[in-house]
């Protein structure tokens, strides 16, 4: 029988990891869209320059924390089975 709590702990984890991992593919896209030398960047020469933009790390720090406290529900999960 599956309490409540590891529902709700599940739940948690798993929309943690869903959340954590959008945030980190999401950076990782903004820093490939800001290079210079991206192939698609060189085939295509009607595409404007690259945004001059400085990419904050506050995505990359999120999503790493969001991860980790996904782990931690998914734990606290399996230990209130």
């Amino acid at each position: 029988m599956v309490n409540e709590i590891t529902v709700v702990a599940v739940v948690v984890g798993l929309g943690c990891f869903a959340l954590g991992a959008r945030l980190l593919k999401s950076a990782a896209a903004a820093r490939r869209v800001a290079r210079s030398d991206d192939p698609e960047f060189v085939l295509d020469p009607t595409r404007e320059d690259p945004p001059d933009d400085e990419l904050d790390g506050g995505d990359l720090e999120r999503g790493f924390m969001l991860l980790v406290f996904g782990a931690l529900a998914l734990v606290f999960a399996a230990i209130s089975l």
